[in-house]
């Protein structure tokens, strides 16, 4: 195999593909990256077994081949590479001369018959979604899902299609959940699906922030995402997703108006002091068009207050900050609706107007003295 690339175009596809680099001592193949030059473009890819991220750019071959390269030290080595070309060419079975300007490297790889293949994957479903608003659904959403400790079906996002045509992003972890909704169009047999939420943000991590089309393809068991020069593959979560429905009630007794900006900002300073307990506890309270934000702990006392328009039943209610701030700073509403009922049941954030986000929060139990 020999060939000869741009060093800054090996370098960004090194970047994508490297998200699904595994680390596991177990298969010691899944730490390298799969190459493959071949008429005039080179092929990278790699896999931890349960996503695939591959990508394709231009290259000068001269001699077809394939190699299963040292995952982090070819990243590396690339990324402190100064000259504009690289040179690569195989000098025996499993040895690999790098040249680049003064800097001359051999490295050792493994065989590429030796690399796993992901199964082929038969679509059911397809859709296409602009790169900025797919980008934007989970980063506004997949912030719910649980932690390690959750269970497995909680780690992921669930993709629902409705009759109605929209395409619904859902995360819970037991504490808060968040529903994100957009028209798709879609061809095929409507499927939901469980995607694990890493897979989603390493997705959010290569999309741009451009109105390009993303093609997304589901099956039984995995999720391809097809940006033309690059795919993400990946496995879906098994198993029956919770009926969030019957957690969700849109009826309300208060309900608050608030700039998103200023609440954030408030939000950030009473946190500092919330978070001191390790609890993140704060305390809303309401009166004559001002929302009260508050926090006690061993280091102090803060108090912050934001205009706001109320209408409905005055209420005093606690919660985790940092629920507030991931949801507050997840969208890009300038003005957000705060609904609730009582001091012991959820909050529902969403928009002043429309339907296209959904979030709601447990609230914490007030101490009484």
């Amino acid at each position: 195999m020999k060939f000869c690339v741009e060093s800054g175009e090996l370098n960004e596809a090194l970047a994508v593909v490297t998200k699904a680099l595994s680390s596991s001592n177990e298969t010691p193949v899944l730490r390298g990256i799969y190459i493959s030059a071949f008429d005039n473009e080179l092929y990278l890819k790699c896999s931890d077994s349960s996503v695939q991220i591959e990508t394709t750019i231009p290259a000068l071959v001269e001699e077809d081949g394939a190699a299963v390269m040292p995952g982090r030290l070819m990243a590396d080595l690339v990324r402190r590479m100064r000259g504009d070309k690289i040179d690569f060419e195989t000098i025996d079975e499993y040895s690999m001369k790098i040249e680049n300007g003064k800097s001359k490297s051999v490295l050792q790889f493994f065989s590429p018959d030796t690399y796993p293949k992901m199964e082929e994957i038969r679509s059911d479903i397809s859709f296409n979604i602009k790169q900025n608003l797919f980008r934007s659904m989970i980063k506004q959403t997949a912030f719910s899902c649980g932690d390690e400790d959750a269970k497995p079906i909680l780690r992921g996002v669930l993709m629902e299609f409705t009759e109605e045509g929209f395409l619904n992003l859902i995360a819970l972890d037991g504490f808060r959940l968040a529903k994100r909704s957009e028209r798709v169009s879609v061809n095929g047999e409507m499927r939901n699906a469980v995607v694990p939420a890493k897979t989603m943000n390493d997705i959010s991590n290569i999309l741009s922030d451009t109105e390009d089309e993303v093609t997304i393809t589901l099956s039984a068991t995995h999720i391809t995402v097809d940006l033309g020069n690059t795919k993400i593959k990946a496995r879906l979560i098994k198993g029956d997703y919770i009926n969030y429905k019957n957690i969700i009630s849109r009826k309300s007794a208060s309900r608050v108006i608030v700039n998103r900006n200023e609440f954030i900002e408030s939000l950030d300073l009473v946190w500092l002091i919330a978070k001191e307990n390790n609890n993140n506890v704060i305390k809303l309270e309401f009166d004559d068009g001002m929302m009260y934000i508050s926090a006690r702990s061993e280091a102090g006392s803060i108090n912050e207050n934001v205009a706001v328009n109320i209408t409905g039943t005055p209420i005093e209610i606690a919660f985790n900050a940092k629920y507030f701030i991931d949801i507050a700073k997840s969208v890009e509403d300038e003005m957000i609706a705060l609904n609730f009922n009582t001091s012991v049941t959820p909050c529902v954030v969403e928009p002043v107007n429309g339907e296209s986000f959904f979030y709601l929060i447990l609230p914490i139990r007030l101490m009484r003295s």
